[in-house]
């Protein structure tokens, strides 16, 4: 007889690519910064920043490229820009019901992301869901990003509960590898246009927003 799903008591969102589609305002942000410094930062040397934290991918563009800069710089830059264009445009409608019909059941959801604070802080408030959430960890909050396990450990550690209580919900092998390595129930997501995800990478796999596994949640 098989044992029944686990109860979710509390959801831990990725931003980026699973709640708001901003890949290519990150690529535009970071490249009008290289371009502005005399240096083209092409779509495939992007290829290489994606998933990374702010850090990651000052260290990954600095070997690239003889900026005449530092990684304060860098982070400061880039977040004022993109706060400066993200808009609710991007949203991703169907994970955002998603996270509202959550909502509805008083479920506590928190954002879990590699993302610097500011950037994390913009994301939330152009989707309206700066209240919505109990709290939010960015990448500078742990010593280690996706895909370690510390973010959702820190997450569930947050709000008392042990990981196979939470579930969360991304949109990346990097994202789905970090809930996964910390024991909770982690639910790939990836846009239509995006890398896809194999279902054994997942402990559930989303393609459609009617497979989205609602058996976790309290009928």
């Amino acid at each position: 007889m098989a044992s029944a799903a686990p109860r979710v008591q509390a959801v831990f969102w990725d931003i980026d690519g699973t709640l708001i589609d901003t890949e290519e305002l990150h690529y535009q942000v970071i490249a009008d910064w290289c371009r502005d410094r005399g240096f083209p930062l092409t779509p495939q040397a992007n290829d290489q920043l994606l998933g990374k934290s702010m850090a990651e991918k000052w260290e990954i563009l600095s070997r690239l490229f003889p900026f005449d800069s530092d990684e304060a710089r860098f982070r400061a830059d880039c977040a004022r820009i993109y706060e400066e264009r993200v808009h609710r445009e991007l949203e991703r409608s169907e994970t955002v019901a998603v996270f509202r019909r959550i909502q509805d059941l008083g479920i506590p959801q928190a954002c879990v992301s590699n993302g610097d604070p500011q950037v994390v802080t913009a994301n939330l408030k152009a989707l309206g869901l700066s209240s919505a959430v109990v709290f939010t960890i960015s990448g500078e909050d742990v010593s280690q990003g996706k895909p370690a396990p510390e973010p959702y450990l820190l997450a569930a550690q947050k709000l008392g509960l042990s990981p196979d209580q939470c579930m969360a919900v991304e949109d990346s092998r990097v994202g789905v590898a970090s809930a996964k390595a910390a024991g909770m129930v982690a639910v790939g997501w990836p846009a239509a246009d995006a890398e896809p995800l194999e279902e054994d990478m997942c402990t559930h796999l989303v393609t459609d927003p009617g497979d989205f596994p609602w058996h976790h949640f309290p009928a």
